[in-house]
């Protein structure tokens, strides 16, 4: 058996938290950008950890990821642009509203030939509106549960 020891594969993950170190070392002014974008190319090449760890060797430990501290009463709430569909009460919501409309588009145009006047736009309407009112409620209730 020989004495050396494998080296180890890194995963997208610690790629990715390479990544964000370097990114927050040129955001600090610890790194210019020429330095920045070799090291980045340099950390989306590496096969290996030993790799990735030179890329930061001089570089102060890096500060927790936000997902990994503990959430603060500013992060409680999801943002509202970030995860639009977080809410599973707007996500059924929305597909049933869908669901309706696809009924009705469908009756309508089966009975196309006995109805002239397109009757399914008004509760349509009605219908988007109210999904409308429930994203728009679900983001002020986030942005409440953000404020400091």
């Amino acid at each position: 058996m020989s004495t050396e020891q494998q080296p180890m594969r890194a995963s997208d993950r610690e790629r990715d938290e390479v990544a964000r170190r370097i990114q927050e070392a040129t955001a600090e002014g610890r790194l210019t950008l020429e330095e920045s974008d070799e090291r980045l190319t340099g950390v989306f090449a590496s096969k290996y950890r030993h790799e990735l760890a030179a890329l930061v060797s001089d570089l102060p430990p890096a500060t927790p990821a936000v997902s990994e501290q503990t959430p603060s009463p500013a992060r409680r709430g999801t943002a509202p642009d970030s995860r639009r569909w977080g809410d599973p009460g707007l996500l059924i919501h929305t597909l049933i509203v869908v669901l309706l409309s696809a009924a009705m588009l469908g009756q309508w145009v089966a009975s196309q030939g006995q109805h002239g006047h397109p009757w399914p736009i008004f509760p349509l309407v009605w219908l988007w509106v109210s999904v409308a009112i429930h994203a728009r409620r679900r983001n002020d209730r986030a942005r409440r549960e953000n404020r400091p």
